[in-house]
């Protein structure tokens, strides 16, 4: 079926395909400054648009998509999703006075344009107990919608 204006179809299909996984190192485990999170384990980046080395996704080409962030939290851990500059969605998940090992996700649609930026932001000391082991991930998703 040809995509055909009018139709309520938003946008016409374009055959790219945008999809990226990465995990938080070890390494990069309970993050000291707040700022940009970097998942530099990459298992996915299909389109190439995700940077390792800035923890930044780089819209590619029009569209709507889909993020996911899952959070591996010992204490208390915050961060949220941005798109050029600004929080989309947020998570605050404390495992406290227990402080055991617990997982908090969080995801959202965002419709982007080419060079939009969307990235995950931790908020810093107090609350930047995110971790990642060998037995826990914590990733970041992206992908584009039809």
């Amino acid at each position: 079926m040809a995509y055909e204006p009018g139709r309520g179809d938003s946008l016409p299909p374009s055959g790219t395909t945008v999809a990226f996984t990465a995990k938080l190192s070890i390494d990069d485990s309970y993050p000291c400054n707040s700022g940009v999170l970097k998942f530099v384990n990459v298992l996915t980046n299909e389109g190439g648009s995700y940077s390792p080395d800035t923890g930044v996704f780089t819209c590619p080409v029009d569209g709507l998509y889909h993020f996911t962030v899952h959070v591996s939290v010992y204490g208390r851990g915050q961060c949220a999703i941005f798109k050029n500059g600004e929080k989309v969605v947020s998570l605050y998940h404390t495992s406290l006075p227990d402080k055991c090992s617990q997982v908090a996700s969080m995801s959202c649609v965002v419709k982007l344009s080419k060079q939009d930026e969307v990235w995950v932001n931790n908020f810093g000391p107090g609350r930047n107990d995110i971790f990642a082991t060998d037995d826990n991930d914590t990733v970041f998703v992206g992908f584009r919608l039809g």
